[in-house]
């Protein structure tokens, strides 16, 4: 009996299973494999054999047995009972960043927040849920512009805890470009993690993203990162890729190294919402993936020959796939699919979106994956309704360009993203795949050619 997939590599080929096992073999120990397991290298056998490629046609019952416990560990997150609950304060906005995805407002009109109505609403549904350990992620236009919304919102929830005693986490998606010392006590008293975004040097950022209200936003994002630090607040960054900036992938490390940070998301730009308009800010994708692994490959260097400590977040998400028996709990990458499940948002008038995504499809005026809204009592039904919509089209091997790809036992599926293309974007964007397959072959290049000390670097990142 034997189980895999396959992708042939330069000098090999990589074997994996849904099980989540991967084995480098030799062009010559494949071709045997194919023909007659039984003529491979006694070693290789071994390999095939402790990896569950291969096994005895005597022990197929107790191979079964441990490989669908091994598959079942992979998938558990489909009775996870934590949950990513994203809310929208408020779409008012400080900045005008280049690549925004969000109808953000510049100005304070009272249809831009979210009413108490809804906030009231809003912290029912906390606990209407099933879910027992869910985090709180403020996001906005600018979170932090109806701090007192955060506030009442951190204070009802901890109030109404007392009844239910589930595990809450809270964190702010903001531009940092102001703090004051209140905002700062509430922050610390409710461990409020913060989450920003540093696109580059200053000349970059500035450009990427300008605020009329701050002559540099690079500067003052740069002191409050500092300000939070000293208040023992450890603010964790993103990079948001552009035209701009996607050629300078070493400055940007650079300057998350000059700044302290012990991680960096390189995120490519998502063609969602108002950010599909400005067609200035895009790239090919072939010219994302060219810069991701020169990025890589400089910022492997710097962790190894000068003595820093910065990861990246997407490889170390997916090296933490491919070495972990155990989900890598990073929400989006999943499959079955678990948006609207393990992952919702709630918009400012109380719209719920299974995504951000989906959210961003409805500032396009869609509104075809609204679960629901916080302030109708049947809210939880409609939400069971979309969410079984999702997890019908949510399954990777349903879909024929993906079913027999060697990387689709690591990869995740989104039906949002298949009918957004489908239905909205058009395949002259991207494909379906887009990045993926490019960068699971990425990182499995990188496994299979490391030392023993970049191999024990890339297990510090996956355990991190």
């Amino acid at each position: 009996m034997n189980n895999y997939f396959f992708e042939q590599f330069s000098d090999s080929y990589l074997l994996t299973n849904s099980a989540g096992e991967h084995l480098f073999i030799s062009k010559e120990d494949f071709a045997r494999l194919k023909e007659n397991p039984d003529t491979c290298s006694e070693n290789t056998r071994k390999l095939l054999k402790s990896r569950f490629f291969l096994c005895e046609k005597s022990s197929e019952t107790e191979f079964r047995s441990i490989y669908d416990i091994k598959y079942s560990t992979k998938h558990s997150y489909l009775e996870n009972e934590s949950l990513l609950l994203m809310v929208v304060p408020t779409i008012s906005c400080n900045c005008s960043c280049v690549y925004c995805q969000v109808n953000s407002r510049k100005n304070n009109a009272a249809e831009n927040d979210m009413s108490l109505k809804t906030v009231l609403a809003f912290c029912d549904f906390v606990f209407a849920l099933p879910h027992k350990n869910i985090k709180i992620e403020f996001q906005g236009g600018e979170p932090s512009l109806r701090f007192d919304t955060i506030e009442f919102i951190v204070r009802r929830v901890r109030h109404l805890n007392r009844k239910y005693h589930k595990e809450i986490e809270y964190v702010i998606c903001t531009n940092l470009l102001n703090l004051t010392a209140h905002e700062l006590r509430i922050l610390k008293k409710f461990k409020i993690a913060i989450s920003t975004s540093l696109d580059g040097s200053k000349a970059v950022h500035d450009k990427n993203r300008p605020s009329s209200q701050f002559p540099s936003s690079y500067d003052a994002l740069v002191k409050n990162v500092e300000l939070a630090r000293k208040n023992k607040i450890y603010p964790s960054a993103l990079v948001t890729v552009t035209a701009l900036n996607l050629n300078r992938m070493t400055e940007i490390i650079d300057t998350y190294i000059e700044n302290h940070f012990e991680s960096i998301f390189i995120r490519p730009l998502n063609n969602y919402g108002c950010a599909f308009q400005n067609k200035s800010v895009y790239y090919k994708l072939e010219d994302y993936i060219a810069a991701y692994k020169n990025a890589l490959l400089y910022l492997v260097e710097r962790n190894l020959n000068d003595n820093i400590c910065l990861r990246e977040e997407m490889f170390s998400i997916l090296l933490r796939k491919i070495f972990s028996p155990f989900n890598d709990g990073f929400v989006d990458m999943q499959n079955p699919c678990a948006l609207g499940q393990m992952c919702m948002i709630v918009k400012q008038n109380g719209d719920v979106y299974p995504s951000d995504e989906s959210r961003m499809i409805s500032e396009m005026g869609n509104e075809y994956w609204k679960m629901g809204n916080v302030n109708d009592r049947n809210c939880l039904v409609t939400m069971k309704e979309k969410r079984n919509e999702i997890l019908e089209n949510g399954r990777l091997e349903n879909y024929t360009e993906c079913k027999d790809c060697a990387y689709s036992p690591f990869c995740y599926a989104d039906p949002i993203k298949k009918w957004y293309i489908q239905n909205i974007a058009g395949e002259e964007y991207e494909s379906y795949c887009g990045i993926r397959k490019e960068l699971f072959r990425f990182v499995f290049e990188q496994i299979h050619d490391a030392d023993e000390k970049k191999l024990a670097l890339f297990r510090r990142w996956a355990n991190a």
